[in-house]
């Protein structure tokens, strides 16, 4: 197998497992790690409109559309009608959502933990620095198209 493919290969099985743990920890609270985004998210930027939490966290207005619905649905976030706009909602997270938080984000360094066991510092910084030039070519790619 080629190196590119094993490189795919790993980030595919990387996010994988991410997933996999972070909805297995999560689940206690209903959440996944299709949800928990948004709840990090709003509680760095509430009232913020569905618009502008799509662009935060990185995915499309049906995603982030479904994961709101669903977070509304267990009280985790409320939809508040804009002010200055009745056509518009500022979203907003609940006292249940606010207590989670710190969960989440033990969870989350937990999982971190888990996949730099073992890396020095150095590594871990040259790890994000990889990570983070792959992500830019992602964006860069795009703006192109």
């Amino acid at each position: 197998m080629k190196k590119r493919n094993l490189l795919n290969k790993y980030i595919a099985m990387i996010d994988r497992a991410s997933q996999g743990y972070l909805d297995e920890a999560l689940k206690k609270y209903e959440l996944s790690s299709g949800t928990y985004p948004f709840i990090l998210a709003l509680y760095d930027n509430e009232g913020i409109n569905q618009n502008a939490l799509s662009e935060y966290v990185k995915v499309d207005k049906a995603l982030s559309a479904r994961a709101i619905k669903r977070l509304i649905e267990l009280g985790y976030v409320e939809k508040i009608i804009n002010s200055k706009d009745a056509r518009a909602y500022k979203l907003y997270l609940t006292e249940k959502a606010k207590v989670v938080v710190p969960e989440v984000r033990k969870s989350l360094d937990a999982w971190l933990n888990i996949i730099t066991n073992g890396l020095t510092e150095e590594e871990k910084e040259t790890a994000e620095c990889l990570l983070q030039n792959m992500y830019m070519n992602i964006k860069e790619s795009k703006a192109k198209n």
